[in-house]
């Protein structure tokens, strides 16, 4: 019994071990049979096979779909007006000419294989730069379907055209695209569409896209046709809309101008008379206000109108110029003004002065050698009555006749005659008008009060006026 058991082991295990052995005898013959078919498969498909003819030349257009996978948006420029995207583009259609039977499995092709067949003449309309990556071999990709159809890959870098309204910089959204168009082929021979329907599986991986100044928040996909003078043409197009992140902009331009325009308001709070102090405050912020609008042009085109961050710029810069020039109305004011007012009053007092002093000399009165008036120099000053009034009054004048001429002694003072000078008289009035002009001229000069009120109200006024500009600006802008 024992005997016979062992006997079937054995044979047992020699079966087993005859069928292994003609299992991967089988196996081994089949593969390089299966290589073989392949390898004559693709040959065949590529003998005789014409590259300068479309597929079914002759009869109704190509249908060629089209589907993106972006990897990612590298940089937007406002001042070259374009981005630069990285992705990759397949495009399928179906070439009868490469259908094959006896493999049911598609072929994946070497990218080398992509020269010798049909491709679409498909180009981006506002590409600057484009290239397709080579490292380590060129990224291309041909698969071959048992019907027919081609699976084309590519992954491409380019750098399209954005043109940008920057009007609203840096509050502003912008719509960038990537036009997809045929070159040569016209719609009567080949149609571009996009895969999985205008919005949902042609374009992939923009959920994951993070930009540092940007955050995409809608993109667009559409077809159309250009018509040009040589016929019409297929295009497709994929519209990205991004708004701009502020985040960064209030950091390194919004709040470093808000704080310089309210550091030139500490002037307000400084000694009138401390010109050094204040005159290099203003300075000092006017200049830094200028070299902030200096770099912010030199980050953007030179474009003709005006962005919303200059007219921030500029009125920041209007708040920090009129501080500077509230100091000098005040220097004027305490130090200016005043003294020259003085100055005015004193040449007007002189020159009155001296018309005062030429018109008592015009009517000087001659006398002789021996200290007498000469009566004929003043009966042609004075009227006739005048004279004859004079001459007989007793306590003005005592006569004496000589043969030569009618004479008359010095009269007697008019400070015997009514207590003071008839000469001071006009003399006295004048100094009471300096004395009246004098004290006008007091009212009018301000004193320190008033120079402390002009930088009151500036306390007040400035920061009422730039809170109410940021209100306005921001309302308008944000919303």
């Amino acid at each position: 019994m024992r005997v016979a058991m062992e006997r079937g082991c054995c044979w047992g295990v020699c079966c087993l071990s005859l069928l292994v052995t003609v299992v991967c005898g089988a196996q081994s013959g089949i593969e390089p049979s299966n290589m073989s078919y392949v390898k004559v498969t693709v040959d065949k498909l590529l003998k005789g096979y014409d590259i300068r003819l479309r597929p079914d030349f002759g009869g109704p257009p190509v249908d060629v779909g089209m589907s993106i996978d972006i990897a990612s948006i590298d940089m937007v420029s406002e001042v070259n007006m374009d981005y630069t995207i990285t992705m990759y583009f397949q495009q399928s259609w179906r070439d009868k000419r490469l259908s094959y039977t006896g493999i049911p499995l598609n072929l994946t092709l070497d990218n080398r294989v992509a020269d010798q067949l049909w491709v679409p003449d498909t180009y981006f309309i506002n590409d600057k730069k484009s290239f397709v990556h080579g490292v380590t071999v060129k990224n291309r990709m041909i698969r071959l379907h048992p019907d027919g159809t081609v699976l084309y890959g590519l992954r491409i870098t380019t750098t399209a055209a954005c043109m940008m309204d920057l009007r609203r910089y840096p509050l502003d959204e912008q719509n960038c695209t990537l036009e997809i168009e045929s070159y040569g082929y016209t719609t009567d021979d080949i149609e571009f569409y996009w895969q999985g329907g205008p919005n949902s599986g042609s374009v992939t991986g923009v959920e994951n896209i993070e930009l540092p100044q940007f955050s995409i928040i809608d993109y667009q996909t559409l077809s159309t046709k250009a018509v040009f003078a040589t016929g019409s043409y297929p295009r497709l197009s994929l519209s990205f809309k991004l708004k701009r992140n502020i985040g960064y902009f209030i950091l390194q331009t919004y709040m470093p101008s808000i704080l310089i325009t309210i550091l030139s308001w500490v002037s307000f709070w400084i000694n009138y008379d401390a010109s050094a102090a204040r005159v290099a405050l203003g300075i000092t912020t006017v200049l830094t206000m200028t070299t902030i609008n200096t770099h912010l042009r030199e980050t953007l085109p030179k474009i003709p109108y005006v962005k919303a961050i200059d007219i921030y710029l500029m009125g920041c810069f209007v708040f920090v110029f009129l501080a500077l020039l509230e100091y000098a109305f005040v220097n004027y004011i305490f130090f200016g003004r005043g003294p020259h007012l003085q100055k005015k009053a004193a040449e007007r007092a002189a020159k009155s002065n001296n018309e005062n002093k030429s018109r008592l000399e015009s009517n000087k009165v001659q006398v002789d050698a021996h200290g007498n008036i000469l009566l004929t120099n003043l009966t042609s000053e004075m009227g006739g009555a005048d004279m004859m009034g004079t001459l007989n009054d007793p306590r003005a004048t005592m006569f004496s006749y000589d043969s030569a001429s009618i004479h008359y002694r010095k009269p007697m003072t008019s400070r015997d005659l009514y207590g003071r000078p008839a000469i001071d008289r006009p003399m006295g009035h004048k100094k009471g008008r300096l004395r009246r002009r004098a004290s006008q001229l007091k009212v009018k000069i301000p004193d320190l009060t008033d120079v402390n009120a002009i930088d009151k109200w500036s306390r007040v006024v400035f920061p009422i006026m730039f809170t109410f500009f940021n209100l306005v600006y921001w309302l308008y802008y944000v919303h």
